[in-house]
């Protein structure tokens, strides 16, 4: 269910009230989308996200009716319409019936920003048997996503981490996935998950941090052997697992955790103090 957050959103080009966003327009037809946060009143890594959903419309074969500089005007008008400086946006080209040009919606969404204990503590996961349709692409899907969130509703669980009909394990239903050894990274390979913004930014602060990064497909077995875990998106940035399933796994306190978590930040603030 679609819901506006703030009293204001976008649809095309005009300003809507937060009443008349209907909650099941994103499942009509075919919908392309990106969730993307605001800090200090930036949306953070704009011109990534643009260059996804570009992505995302070639591989679906769909037309996109608006170019970066006016979705950017959009979302930036949608925040100070709002008064926003810190939340999440999501903007959304709906495609209700094959041929017929897109609709361009925009509005916040509730976030969920992890707390300092949290970070500290880590979060709790749960296996899930199933499969993002087309990975690389960021497509709407609510078969997917019912049973992401029934398995997390279910365990009380953070996420969803995916296993693949092979045994390994992907991403997270809405995360991508890493895993530590020594001071090694393994994260799966680019063209089997969705290739998440803070995925980028997490591989260069790696790199950053001096930190190897190997791109493997990582078997079940070989995850739950690993050091720790760890889950990178747009609200939690990145975010120590403590729990999969059953299996207990202490990586809130992981050096290595610890210090791409501060990298990932400097990468953030470099960014809002050269876009303000």
């Amino acid at each position: 269910m679609e819901i506006s957050y703030q009293n204001i959103w976008i649809k095309n080009n005009q300003k809507m009230e937060k009443d008349e966003l209907s909650p099941d327009f994103i499942e009509q037809g075919i919908s392309l989308y990106e969730v993307l946060r605001v800090i200090e009143g930036v949306p953070l890594f704009l011109e990534q996200h643009l260059e996804r959903l570009k992505n995302s419309a070639r591989l679906t074969n769909l037309v996109l009716p608006l170019n970066d500089k006016e979705i950017g005007q959009r979302l930036q008008d949608l925040a100070r319409s709002n008064q926003v400086e810190n939340g999440n946006i999501k903007f959304v080209l709906n495609y209700p019936e094959p041929g017929q040009p897109a609709d361009f919606y925009a509005y916040f969404v509730e976030h969920d920003y992890p707390t300092k204990e949290v970070y500290q503590n880590g979060v709790k996961t749960v296996l899930v048997h199933v499969e993002r349709p087309n990975p690389n692409a960021k497509v709407d899907r609510a078969d997917y996503r019912n049973a992401v969130d029934e398995a997390k509703r279910r365990t009380g669980s953070y996420e969803a981490l995916l296993v693949d009909r092979e045994g390994n394990v992907s991403e997270g239903g809405r995360s991508n996935l890493f895993m530590v050894k020594g001071d090694v990274v393994y994260t799966a390979p680019a063209d089997k998950v969705l290739k998440g913004i803070t995925r980028q930014m997490v591989l260069t602060a790696c790199q950053n941090q001096g930190y190897q990064v190997v791109e493997k497909e990582i078997s079940l077995e070989e995850m739950l052997n690993m050091d720790a875990i760890f889950i990178s998106s747009t609200s939690p940035k990145v975010l120590p697992v403590s729990q999969v399933d059953d299996k207990i796994i202490n990586s809130g306190s992981n050096k290595v955790i610890q210090d791409i978590m501060a990298g990932y930040d400097a990468i953030i603030d470099d960014y809002i103090k050269s876009h303000q």
